[in-house]
């Protein structure tokens, strides 16, 4: 009952009371009307993190990286829970021990999203490394068990490991036990029941190997010729598209190729590659490092800097929220 009584109150009361009751809250923290956090042990929210409105949240001990995000109607029921930077858990995703045990734990790294309708089984460890992208509908099991094993029915328990940048598309189903490597994809209604190497596109009933890393990626020579080109093709379609995503003009976006940077134009973005910046002439601007795939606001308008960083995101360019130096 406590629980629900803190939950509807208003946020800048909710983060005292978790900072009187010991935890560790951050700066700028959100907690949605009516997110539930039920916890034995300590909580740490990292700056400018936040949980959405009527999310329900049952740890021992939880930690929410730094501008990571989780959406409303979040059900998260699991002993120990480890979230990096920058991660997304979309509505209506599940996150549950169903068996529990003292291996129950999920972790996530940074840049992870979770689509909606995600079902993630923590009966056992579930690790999924940075940037990976679990899609929507997508199933993560740690246990196979309903029948009796004393009449002869298997019955499985075991981690499962997704690698960094793996993509899992939609409606796949990763058995108990799995370890998938990095940068593989696994396609459209996949039933993955044994490990996948890394760097391959799986597929089928049960998942096999359709295609190698080298039938995957295009021969390119990734030189600076080819990223400016590339970044120059991405962020004209940004300014022909923006006014439709976020109902406000483009802004004025300089890309910097190996070279040193004098940040000069207020109300600007700056792209960088290989670049190194010198001078600060200006107080509103956002700097997105690609090289270093680092970005931060300075107080440019939120939306803008948001619209601009998901329109990058949907060429596979993401970013860790950075700070100043």
């Amino acid at each position: 009952m406590k629980d629900i009584l803190l939950s509807i109150l208003p946020n800048s009361i909710k983060l005292l009371i978790m900072r009187l009751r010991g935890h560790k809250i951050g700066k700028k923290v959100k907690l949605g009307f009516g997110a539930i956090l039920n916890v034995k042990g300590k909580v740490y929210l990292d700056d400018y993190c936040s949980i959405g409105a009527l999310s329900f949240i049952k740890v021992n001990d939880f930690y929410l990286g730094s501008h990571s995000k989780i959406s409303s109607f979040v059900y998260i029921n699991t002993p120990k829970v480890n979230i990096g930077k920058d991660v997304k858990i979309s509505n209506f995703a599940i996150i549950r021990s169903g068996h529990l045990t003292n291996d129950s734990q999920l972790f996530l790294g940074d840049l992870v999203h979770i689509f909606p309708f995600v079902m993630i089984d923590t009966s056992r460890k579930v690790y999924i490394d940075e940037e990976a992208g679990i899609g929507p509908h997508c199933n993560i099991f740690t246990h196979s068990s309903y029948k009796s094993i004393l009449q002869g029915y298997p019955v499985t328990y075991g981690d499962v490991s997704i690698g960094k940048r793996v993509e899992l598309t939609y409606n796949v189903f990763v058995a108990p036990g799995v370890n998938i490597g990095d940068d593989t994809i696994c396609a459209y209604g996949s039933y993955v029941n044994k490990d996948i190497p890394e760097g391959v596109m799986a597929a089928g009933l049960p998942a096999v190997i359709k295609r190698n890393k080298e039938q995957i990626i295009h021969n390119i020579n990734i030189d600076d010729n080819y990223i400016k080109i590339t970044l120059d093709k991405i962020i004209n379609e940004y300014r022909e598209n923006i006014i439709l995503i976020t109902n406000r003009n483009p802004l004025s976006i300089h890309i910097c190729i190996s070279q040193d940077v004098i940040l000069d134009q207020n109300n600007s973005i700056y792209v960088l590659y290989n670049s190194k910046i010198i001078k600060r002439q200006i107080i509103k601007y956002a700097v997105f490092d690609v090289s270093q795939r680092r970005c931060y606001n300075h107080n440019l308008n939120q939306i803008d800097f948001e619209g601009f960083r998901k329109y990058l995101s949907r060429y596979g360019i993401r970013f860790i929220t950075w700070k100043i130096i």
